[in-house]
């Protein structure tokens, strides 16, 4: 009984975890001021 409630809530502990880091990642992608991608552009080749 006890194992199964500690289990439980471990396993909710880690869930939870796992979602803030998704969360965290998926929110550093855009640019909180203008929405823009925060990826920087590969660099153009230009004439040398």
């Amino acid at each position: 009984m006890v194992v199964e409630l500690v289990m439980m809530i471990l396993s909710g502990v880690l869930l939870g975890f796992v979602a803030g880091l998704f969360a965290f990642k998926v929110k550093s992608r855009w640019c909180p001021r203008c929405g823009e991608s925060t990826h920087a552009a590969p660099p153009v080749q230009g004439d040398r």
